[in-house]
């Protein structure tokens, strides 16, 4: 088995890239999808958000208001920190769950690990190979402003937020340069994706 980790920055395009290894034949687990379902209401990550954050972050039904919550987290280091404290053990807890019962089935699948914080979270000890997705930052703040509906200011301030793009390309195994056309990035992602699937 092997397992491709997969980074970057806010609007760079990592869920792009996570899609094209899906295509090439890669199980794609997407921790922001898992952590969306472990902030569920009542779960046990819920109590503890609720409990640190109050009720103000909550929306009529309980669910997070997950832009409130940004909001708060984005406003202070020590917020963010502290949710980080949280999800991050429980979204790994539910991923090694998951290439568990992965293996079982398929001991020689590739597995895609799409985790925009994977390197802050200490997650790099965890993956095989690590692919780094980087992009102009205006690129980023235009994606960003256009999937996310974020004034250009949120952007930059979750971008300060995460460590900078230079130093993620510094421990990455592949960087691919996501600032083009679909096509360049998909020939890139093919060319790494050979190279992983020869070794």
């Amino acid at each position: 088995m092997l397992i491709i980790g997969i980074t970057g920055s806010l609007g760079t395009g990592k869920t792009t890239v996570a899609k094209i290894f899906e295509r090439l034949g890669a199980v794609v687990l997407d921790a922001d999808e898992i952590a969306h379902r472990l902030i569920e209401p009542n779960t046990p990550a819920w109590r503890r958000i609720r409990g640190y954050f109050g009720d103000g972050i909550l929306r009529k039904d309980g669910k997070i208001n997950r832009k409130a919550l940004a909001k708060e987290v984005f406003s202070e280091r020590r917020r963010l920190d502290k949710l980080c404290g949280i999800i991050h053990p429980l979204v790994y807890k539910e991923i090694e769950k998951k290439v568990k019962e992965i293996k079982k089935i398929n001991a020689e699948a590739v597995v895609v690990l799409d985790i925009p914080l994977l390197l802050e979270s200490g997650g790099r000890s965890k993956v095989d190979k690590l692919v780094v997705v980087t992009a102009g930052s205006d690129a980023q703040i235009k994606r960003a402003v256009r999937k996310f509906g974020l004034t250009r200011k949120e952007v930059l301030q979750r971008m300060e937020a995460q460590m900078p793009l230079g130093e993620k390309e510094k421990a990455a195994d592949f960087v691919i340069d996501n600032k083009g056309s679909l096509c360049a990035t998909e020939r890139q992602a093919v060319e790494i994706w050979k190279n992983l699937v020869r070794e």
